[in-house]
């Protein structure tokens, strides 16, 4: 027997006593499904038959999301099915929540996590313990999992790993899947990888430490000053920055990255992600407007402060938990292109609704511009007063 609620909605509830520390997001409800029915001929049997839901948790705020999310995987992966009530253990070994983080990924079509990942989250999760512990041996809590705040942070280990979860599932599965983000790897770890390559712009793409939902890249790059090689970090991405520009372009504007760690290049591991909008373009051109494009840029590195492999831990942001070298800063510039032929054929209308050929034209004063520079807010002040004062 099966049956399809396509609207449901909840009217109201009345929430249970809370006991201790226990919030919103760990209280659990269940909906209960009753349907009566008759089967059998002129001696119709009737039936009434009930089921409960899996467990769900109700919040109000999209910012509650994660740690709600956090008493699902629980409840799903640990419950012992013969349970009472929402009774589930307070403990679980590692390797069995590895699993669970694993069906994540599934659940949305990523690849799972290598061992190598896994063993960066065990360190991650179990931050007090000794060097090379035997993670298959030990068992983490609910308190570990999604109460406690990691060291020096102002998050617990689930917020860390969800933001990244959430990260993939809106932007970043495919690179994913195509094994161009390392991913899980500490800053140091990335480091001392990258010192190994011999080229210089060899990059690797990492998920952030301290930036809820970041990634960041590295590479590695001879300083301009001292002529010893250095590793970088540029500040992490979040997903509000893949809404404006996608991680592919973002990596296509460095010019200075050329080597996907360990040795690929970056035509060939990014290339079929690069954006080919010609479809807007066109759509520009036939309405008379030049297409302008977003580009990232790095700002000269002689000024900043690398990494070094003797302290690693280098001045955080201010708006941040994370450290960070005060690495090349990023900026972002529009780029102009040449304005294509039939743009030449456009009148120019006034705010007054004068139009015609009497005054210049569009591309008269962009054959002015290069065929393709970064124009700065001065740059393009300076433009629009000579394109009002001539017209």
């Amino acid at each position: 027997l099966t049956a399809t609620f396509r609207n449901m909605s909840l009217k109201r509830i009345k929430r249970g006593d809370r006991r201790g520390t226990e919030s919103v997001m760990e209280e659990k409800f269940t909906i209960l499904y009753i349907a009566e029915f008759k089967l059998g001929g002129a001696d119709e049997i009737p039936f009434t038959v009930r089921t409960m839901s899996l467990p769900l948790v109700v919040i109000v705020h999209g910012n509650q999301e994660a740690s709600a999310m956090a008493t699902i995987l629980w409840d799903n992966a640990f419950a012992d099915p013969n349970r009472a009530g929402f009774t589930v253990p307070d403990r679980v070994p590692w390797n069995d929540l590895t699993v669970a983080l694993n069906n994540k990924f599934n659940q949305i079509g990523a690849i799972a996590m290598s061992d190598e990942n896994l063993q960066y989250l065990a360190e991650k999760a179990f931050p007090n313990l000794p060097s090379n512990p035997n993670y298959d041996q030990l068992q983490i809590s609910w308190s570990q999992f999604n109460k406690d705040t990691l060291p020096q942070k102002t998050f617990t280990f689930w917020e860390w790993f969800h933001g990244i979860y959430d990260l993939l599932k809106r932007h970043l599965k495919e690179l994913w899947n195509d094994n161009l983000i390392v991913g899980f790897l500490g800053k140091l770890t990335a480091q001392e990888a990258l010192l190994s390559c011999p080229q210089d712009g060899t990059f690797l793409l990492r998920f952030s430490d301290g930036e809820l939902g970041g990634i960041s890249i590295a590479w590695i790059a001879t300083h301009p000053e001292t002529h010893t090689r250095q590793v970088w970090h540029i500040n992490p991405f979040i997903a509000k920055d893949f809404g404006i520009r996608s991680l592919a372009e973002r990596v296509k504007d460095f010019e200075h990255l050329t080597i996907l760690y360990p040795n690929r290049t970056k035509a060939e591991a990014f290339g079929k992600f690069y954006e080919r909008n010609t479809d807007q373009t066109q759509r520009n051109v036939r309405m008379g407007y030049v297409e302008a494009v977003l580009i990232n840029k790095v700002n000269a590195p002689v000024i900043a402060a690398p990494m070094s492999i003797d302290n690693p831990q280098t001045p955080a942001r201010p708006d941040t938990h994370d450290s960070y070298p005060l690495s090349p800063s990023l900026s972002t510039s529009f780029v102009c292109s040449p304005p294509p032929p039939s743009i030449g054929s456009q009148s120019i209308v006034t705010d007054d609704g004068r139009g015609g050929r009497d005054g210049p034209q569009l591309s008269d004063l962009l054959s002015d511009l290069p065929p393709a520079m970064a124009i700065d807010e001065d740059e393009l002040a300076d433009f629009i007063t000579r394109f009002t004062q001539d017209s």
